[in-house]
This record gives C-alpha cells, sequence and structure tokens, in this order.
C-alpha cells in the first residue's frame, strides 16, 4: 500500500507503525473459542520468548506484525527466519530454509543456521501451509524439536480447529483486536507529526488529532467500519487527499462511497459495471432488511428471479462470486450476507433513498425505522440515508420523531429553584482542585476509558417502543442523527434550517433531562430507602451515618446524570464548521442549561480555551451552584486534554477559585521536555 503525506516524500512502515492490542484464547470443553476479556500489547511477541500462534481475520495487520517482529528481533540479536506458510511443500527443515534463507540473509544455509544459538521462526498463514495433515504435523513437530521461539500466524476460522491438531497444543494463542480509541489516537499523532516532529506544537497537533479522530469516530461508528490498521490508514489518506484539494473533511458519504469502490477494484469488477453491482446490492440489502436477516441459498434465487423482473438480467453465480471473493458478500451458516455493517447501512439507506417518495413499500418500512430509532442498526441505516440524499423529507422526518419524544415534558432550564435540592449537596462537597497533570498522559487515560467504556456497552435494541429505556436511547440516537446532519450539511443547509435542527436536538435532550429530575425528585425517598437497606448490612455503620451516606449517594447519581446528559447533548449536536449557529441557541435570554450547553460546545469543539467566554458564562451563572459546579469539571477536563497557558489558568482560578499552584512550574518543566 503506497500511502502519501503533505510533509514526506516517502511513508515507510516505521514512521506509523502501532502495536496491535490481543487478546488471549481459550477452549470450553466442547472446543468452543473463548476469548479472554483481558488485552495485552502485541509487543510481548518480541519481549518474551515463546511459542505463539496469533489469529486474526483478513487484513487485520498478521504479516505487518511478523515484520515489526522479525526487526525487533533482529536488534535484540536473535535471528528470525520468515515463512510464508503457502510456499511450504515439504516437512524437511532442510529444503523449506535453504530457499528463504538465501532469500533473508547472505551466506546462510540451514546447517551453519541451526548452530546459531538465538534464533526465532515465524510462520505466516499457518492455516494455508501447502502440507496435508498428515505432513503438516511432521513439519509442526519438527520445527517444535529445533526451536524454542516460534511465532504463527493464522486466520480467526482456523482456530476453530486448532484444538484438533495436537502439535499446537502447547502453543499459547491470542487474537488480534481491530484499533479502539487509544491505538487510533496513537497512529493519528504519528500521521500527523509526520515530517514536522520536532517543529509541531502540542496545541496544534492535539488539535489537528482531535479533528482526525473525531472524523475517524464519526465513520468507525461503534465497528460498523472495521476498526482494523488498513481501514484506518485508507480514511486517514482519504483525509489527507481533502486536506490538500480544499475539499470539506465531513464529507462522510464520499468517504462510505470510495470504500465501497476500493472493494470493487480488489474484487476486479471493472469500472464500466460498478453501476450494475451497486444496483444489485442495494435491492440485495433491502430484501436483507425486510427479512431481517441473510438470504440461503432458495431465497437467493429466489431475489434474482425477481430482480431480472424489474432490470436486466445477471449471473448470478458471477455476481455473488465476485462479491463475496473480497470481503463485500460473505457465506455464513449458510446464508448470504453483507461482511461488513457499513456496507449494509449504505445500500440499505441508498434504497430508501432512492424510492422513499415513489414507493409505497420503502416509505412504510422507512416510518417503522423512524419509529424504532432505539434500535442501533435502524439508528445506522437512518445515518447513511442522510449521506444519500438532500430531500426534505429526511430533515422534516427527523425533526418530527424528535418532537415527539418526552413530548409532555419541557425542556430543563437548570434554574437555581429547580434544583435547590442540589444546592445544600454541593454546598457540602469539597472543592475542586486543578491538580498537575501532563496532557499526554490525561488524552491517554481518556481514549482508553472509552474503549473499556465500548467493550461493556449494552445495547438497548431489545426493549420494546414504548419501553422507556427505548424511548431514552431513541432520544440519544436522536440527537446523533440531528447533528451528524448539521456536521455534514452545514454548508449547504440555510442558517434557519441549522438552527431549527439544533434546537430540536437540544431540546429533545433537555426535555427527558426534565424528566429525570422530576422522576429523581418523587422517586428520591424509595432510592434513599433502597440504599439504606443496602447499607444497614455493614455493622461499622450507624443509623445516622446510613442515612447520610444514603442521601448523599442519591444526590451524587442525580448530579452525575445531569452533567452527564449536558455532555451528551453538547457532543451529540455540536460541531466545529457550524459554530456559529450555537450562538443562537436560547435566544437572547438563554436559560442556565443552554449557557452550560452552548459552553461545553464551545470547549469540546473549539478546543481553544476563550477566557473571555468563560467569564461571560461564569457571570450568568452566578447564584447556581449545581451548573458553576458542572462548568468547573468542564474547564478543569479540558485543561488536563489540552495545553493551556499558565496566564490563561490564572484568570481561571480568579474566576472560578480553581487552584493552580505551581502550574507555571509544569509548564515550564513541559517546554523544556518538548
Amino acid at each position: 500500500m503506497v500511502l502519501t503525506h503533505r510533509s514526506v516524500d516517502k511513508i515507510n512502515l516505521s514512521d506509523i507503525y502501532v502495536s496491535c492490542d490481543m487478546q488471549p484464547l481459550d477452549y470450553a470443553e466442547r472446543n468452543e473459542k473463548i476469548t479472554s476479556a483481558k488485552v495485552y500489547s502485541s509487543n510481548v511477541l518480541f519481549e518474551q520468548k515463546d511459542i505463539y500462534l496469533i489469529s486474526g481475520e483478513e487484513q487485520q495487520g498478521k504479516t505487518t506484525l511478523l515484520k515489526q517482529i522479525y526487526k525487533e528481533l533482529l536488534k535484540k540479536e536473535i535471528q528470525p527466519v520468515y515463512f510464508d506458510a503457502k510456499g511450504i511443500k515439504s516437512s524437511e527443515l532442510s529444503k523449506c530454509f535453504d530457499g528463504a534463507l538465501a532469500e533473508q540473509y547472505e551466506n546462510s544455509n540451514y546447517d551453519e543456521f541451526m548452530k546459531v544459538s538465538q534464533k526465532a521462526i515465524l510462520i505466516d498463514d499457518l492455516d494455508q501451509i501447502g502440507l496435508n495433515n498428515k505432513y503438516r504435523g511432521l513439519f509442526l513437530s519438527a520445527i517444535k524439536t529445533q526451536f524454542d521461539y516460534i511465532i504463527a500466524t493464522c486466520n480467526s476460522s482456523f482456530t476453530l480447529i486448532t484444538a484438533e491438531i495436537p502439535e499446537l497444543n502447547n502453543y499459547k494463542q491470542f487474537e488480534l483486536r481491530g484499533f479502539g480509541h487509544q491505538k487510533r489516537a496513537e497512529i493519528v499523532e504519528k500521521w500527523v507529526a509526520l515530517g514536522v516532529e520536532e517543529s509541531i506544537s502540542e496545541e496544534v497537533l492535539f488539535e489537528e488529532c482531535d479533528d482526525f479522530n473525531a472524523r475517524l469516530d464519526a465513520i468507525i461508528r461503534k465497528n460498523i467500519v472495521p476498526p482494523k490498521p488498513i481501514y484506518v490508514l485508507i480514511l486517514l489518506q482519504m483525509f489527507e487527499a481533502y486536506t490538500q484539494q480544499n475539499l470539506e473533511l465531513t464529507s462522510h458519504g464520499h468517504c462510505y462511497q470510495q470504500l465501497v469502490y476500493q472493494a470493487f477494484d480488489n474484487s476486479g469488477i471493472p469500472k464500466k459495471e460498478f453501476d450494475r453491482y451497486l444496483n444489485v446490492l442495494t435491492e440485495l440489502a433491502w430484501a436483507i432488511h425486510t427479512k431481517q436477516g441473510g438470504l440461503n441459498s432458495d431465497e437467493l434465487d429466489i431475489f434474482f428471479d425477481s430482480y431480472k423482473k424489474i432490470y436486466l438480467g445477471v449471473d448470478e453465480d458471477t455476481v455473488i462470486g465476485r462479491l463475496r471473493s473480497n470481503s463485500i458478500l460473505t457465506l455464513k451458516n449458510g446464508k448470504t450476507d453483507f461482511k461488513y455493517p457499513y456496507l449494509f447501512y449504505f445500500f440499505a439507506a441508498k434504497k430508501i433513498a432512492e424510492s422513499y417518495t415513489t414507493d409505497n413499500d420503502v416509505c412504510e418500512k422507512t416510518k417503522v425505522i423512524l419509529n424504532n430509532l432505539h434500535r442501533e442498526d435502524y439508528a445506522n441505516i437512518l445515518v447513511f440515508v442522510t449521506h444519500h440524499t438532500k430531500d426534505k423529507w429526511v430533515l422534516e422526518s427527523i425533526q418530527t420523531a424528535l418532537s415527539c419524544l418526552f413530548d409532555d415534558q419541557k425542556p430543563a432550564v437548570l434554574s437555581t429553584s429547580q434544583l435547590t435540592f442540589l444546592g445544600a449537596f454541593i454546598a457540602q462537597i469539597p472543592g475542586l482542585i486543578m491538580e498537575q497533570r501532563e496532557v499526554r498522559d490525561e488524552r491517554k487515560k481518556h481514549h482508553e476509558l472509552l474503549d473499556d467504556i465500548e467493550r461493556n456497552a449494552n445495547e438497548l435494541d431489545a426493549f420494546e417502543e414504548n419501553d422507556i429505556l427505548a424511548k431514552i436511547n431513541k432520544t440519544f440516537k436522536g440527537m446523533e442523527i440531528a447533528g451528524q446532519i448539521v456536521r455534514n450539511r452545514h454548508a449547504t443547509l440555510t442558517r434557519e434550517a441549522l438552527l431549527d435542527l439544533t434546537v430540536k436536538g437540544a431540546d429533545t435532550g433537555l426535555r427527558f433531562l426534565n424528566y429525570f429530575i422530576c422522576l429523581s425528585d418523587i422517586a428520591k425517598h424509595e432510592v434513599v430507602k433502597l440504599v439504606e437497606l443496602t447499607l444497614s448490612e455493614n455493622p461499622n455503620f450507624t443509623n445516622e451515618q446510613i442515612k447520610k451516606e444514603a442521601t448523599k449517594f442519591f444526590l451524587q447519581m442525580t448530579y452525575g446524570v445531569i452533567n452527564g446528559v449536558i455532555r451528551k447533548i453538547a457532543s451529540s449536536i455540536g460541531s466545529k464548521e457550524a459554530s456559529e449557529i450555537y450562538d443562537e441557541i436560547g435566544g437572547s435570554e438563554p436559560t442556565p442549561a443552554e449557557i452550560l450547553l452552548k459552553q461545553a460546545i464551545q470547549l469540546q469543539f473549539k478546543r481553544k480555551m476563550d477566557v473571555d467566554t468563560i467569564a461571560y458564562t461564569v457571570s450568568q451563572l452566578q447564584g447556581n451552584p449545581v451548573c458553576i459546579r458542572i462548568l468547573k469539571e468542564m474547564i478543569i477536563q479540558h485543561v488536563y486534554m489540552f495545553p493551556v497557558d499558565y496566564r490563561d489558568k490564572q484568570r481561571i482560578d480568579a474566576m472560578l477559585e480553581l487552584s493552580v499552584k505551581q502550574q507555571q512550574l509544569m509548564d515550564s518543566k513541559r517546554r523544556l521536555k518538548g
């Protein structure tokens, strides 16, 4: 893969390489594969001598990993020899090694290599070894006798049968993971700093990194695009091209389309046939959506029979064969389906965009999608619809769906009177201190936390439409879709349309927040009693302590939800490009909730601390201890995540009474390190 970059002429693997994470594999009694929750860095493979089998899907980075291990072993004066298993045609080691050694080393042969005390063997794609089962066993036994350092890779599907191969019993088995938030942040930082490592300032570096990360997150969206290193690099390359051509970086629809075209190229589909394949996949995606699952062979035949009644016929075997050959379609449990979620969402949404106004069946099924936004797949289809069409009905339908959520509630204002029950609690808890922390360490912790949240997230897809949890999930999904439209179409929508959509999204979140505050007020006695009952099992607590701790728990929970929802609304509807629109939220007399929301958007998306704006926010929130506390937490988090001049920190300290002692000393140390 040849990459281009604005600051360097040639990109080498070492410039952008980031180690993958991996998880240990084990097996249940029935040979079922079990992936441990514990995560290791793949660096352990060249740090600890052992025999390893590393599995992963295609394009997961297995070959690149072996290349990196090869270099690292040489640095440690361990001599590796690399094999592509497809080329292994004999179980006799001497026959295999002579060719590999001649290619990789000067003046080396099998006998001399075996005399080396520190050596290792690297085998790529063991599942494709050019030997039958009997001779594969002989080969594996032979290398196990001669080597105590073996690293082999294989496709994930091969691990289903490794328990039946005795020669692999003692191998430590790991499965490669995709790039989560932390790994994506690492490769983005390498990319942004490439060629300017010694001159780029931290402020510019982190701002550009966050722009790229935000766009990666928006496109990968909970792994609907596989977060494999190759896909991350392809997307970074697209962003780089947009930057050089001064195109909009938020053109996510274009990115998805390019990924589809690239998959077509890899499948050997001629460009003149792209339209035909796009049409087949569009109709197939809708058939799969209608059936709520993949198509078996009979259903696939019926689909193609129906297809040729409407469009010119295609050869089913040729079309399906090509699409399966390069990760567009896949055969799973006897059913044909899309290999990756983004492909399904892309084509199902394309069908809606093209047929909503002309096909009653598509129109009715789209209404079902709009009414069930709590389902992750439906929400994603709708996001992709916004990439395919700018028709007015999309905007109107989403606004209507948002208006129906918690429509019996008024938006929360977070006034002092509404939050009276929290005022005394805020007064009792300790004040906030701005600690001395390294920005880079805090950013790493933040991305690791996002990975943990994503790993442990429980989707609410299973809840019925009238279930309150589904309604809450609809609210969050609806806000995200509104924000996605604002970010993608800020240049073409009118100011009025942008503001209307933004306000609809914000008000939906604030109506839920009002519902929660009212519910908390009604249920507080029951919640406190429940916590008291739990705490009463601790014999060291007096009755008075139990009551106090229970009340404290309830208030902390309530405050935490209010704080979290404000930030969630900001992250959902906010954007860097439409910043002037957010200034208009709330008009000339915004509520405390709207003031906090605008400040949160400013900090999250502009990423530069505007002390004058913060001063205005503080003046507007005076006398509201809950909102001031939330503001303080926002600002402290921003200071931890971005470099801020110590003079600005001192001004903030004067406004919000935050301790910044020795901050100037820490900043000077950071500059010296840089």
